[in-house]
């Protein structure tokens, strides 16, 4: 059978796409990708075939562009081209990027879309039960402040208005149906967390699955990294990975991070191929990339201080470590995934707009001694160790092949980690 894989234009995108394209490779089915030309390098080291956008390669998948309706016609666009070289059984989509379901609804392919590692889809069930710690949560966006049950909603009809721009481009029906129901998903969604972080599944869509992390980072020698590790190791001075990512309409935190953690006795390898903003001045005691590998930093870090994207909070919790999180602004995951680890008890955190570099020294010592925050976040790396994984997710990927019809979750069928 053959696969064909959209992504966006980040590492953190493109991750779990490899790691399930793998995944179906090693089963003997063919997998292809429609991304744009910045992800080819990375693409080409594992052996995995990018299609280009045209006959004239360009842009494609832009990430800064997630959601706009013209970049979802790109994408669309892009997907029929590699259809004429690849023509694929199934589509593989992403979260906010609309360009899978679009053209699998305009082909008749089944469509299936790799989510983040927590629902953003406001379902009455979701909304009904939601807790009041979650319902009181302010979350910042440009036009102000709205508590977090509003914003889920306001995000979902922000998204819908993009995804029928889209359909209304290429003359596809207009689906009024709930969000339960949603058209974003897809005819099977594989949302990248577990029940003990997300909470209970009955309030999910039907075609959502939990199959754990799909996480996927390419290691390659990289001899300052390792010396930085092996001399921060020597030295017993605590390790702290950062992701401090883009933050949108929200205050950043990076340069208060080095202010307060800048030639101090800790170490901090620090990941900012995603920062919105020049790095500048580095503290010696930093180790500073646009990309720092976090499988070759976790297994010796104390814990991780990020804007609360799905990439650095499933790096923490495989590896059993506490998060310092400190949301980004815009649309994301981030403060649905902010949420969901303050309830579970494994971060500590700050509201962008309350970063100074006393609060982020305090935060950071709370994340260190912080005994509670290092157990929940052992019981987490247990939860996602039992969890299907990329096994679990290629194996839903071929019912939907099979059977193409929306994969559910229902109570006689089989959950993902039982179709090992």
């Amino acid at each position: 059978m053959r696969f064909l894989f959209t992504s966006l234009t980040s590492y953190g995108s493109l991750g779990p796409a490899i790691s399930v394209a793998l995944e179906l490779r090693k089963r003997g089915h063919e997998v292809a990708f429609a991304t744009g030309p910045t992800m080819s390098p990375l693409l080409e080291r594992v052996g995995l075939r990018r299609i280009p956008r045209g006959k004239e390669d360009g842009p494609s998948f832009v990430v800064e562009r997630t959601a706009n309706p013209l970049e979802q016609a790109r994408q669309v666009k892009h997907i029929e081209y590699a259809l004429t070289e690849f023509p694929a059984d199934v589509l593989v989509g992403q979260a906010m990027a609309f360009g899978a379901v679009l053209a699998g609804a305009r082909h008749q392919i089944p469509s299936a879309v790799i989510g983040l590692a927590a629902s953003i889809l406001p379902t009455d069930a979701m909304l009904e039960r939601m807790s009041p710690e979650f319902r009181a949560y302010q979350v910042h966006r440009l036009a102000g402040t709205l508590p977090y049950d509003e914003f889920l909603k306001d995000r979902y009809a922000r998204l819908m208005e993009s995804y029928d721009l889209g359909s209304e481009m290429f003359w596809l029906p207009k689906r009024d149906v709930p969000s339960s129901q949603s058209p974003l998903l897809g005819d099977l969604h594989l949302l990248q967390t577990v029940e003990e972080l997300e909470g209970p599944l009955d309030v999910l869509p039907e075609v959502t699955h939990l199959v754990g992390s799909l996480g996927w980072d390419f290691i390659e020698p990289n001899p300052e990294l390792e010396q930085w590790l092996t001399e921060a190791r020597a030295s017993g001075e605590p390790i702290l990975y950062a992701q401090p990512g883009r933050v949108f309409n929200s205050p950043g935190f990076w340069e208060e991070l080095r202010d307060a953690l800048g030639d101090k006795p800790i170490r901090v390898a620090a990941s900012t191929g995603r920062l919105d903003r020049d790095v500048g001045r580095v503290p010696a005691n930093f180790f500073v990339r646009p990309h720092v590998p976090q499988a070759t930093v976790l297994p010796f870090a104390q814990g991780i201080i990020s804007s609360s994207t799905t990439a650095a909070v499933l790096g923490a919790l495989t590896h059993g470590l506490p998060l310092f999180l400190i949301p980004g602004g815009g649309g994301g995951e981030q403060s649905d995934l902010t949420l969901r680890c303050l309830a579970a008890g494994v971060a500590v955190h700050v509201r962008p707009e309350d970063v100074t570099v006393a609060r982020l020294g305090e935060q950071v010592e709370a994340l260190r001694d912080n005994a509670s925050l290092r157990h929940h976040a052992r019981r987490l790396q247990h939860a996602f160790a039992q969890a299907p994984g990329s096994a679990g997710a290629a194996s839903l990927l071929e019912r939907l092949a099979v059977e193409r019809r929306p994969i559910l979750r229902t109570r006689t069928q089989p959950l993902a980690h039982e179709l090992l």
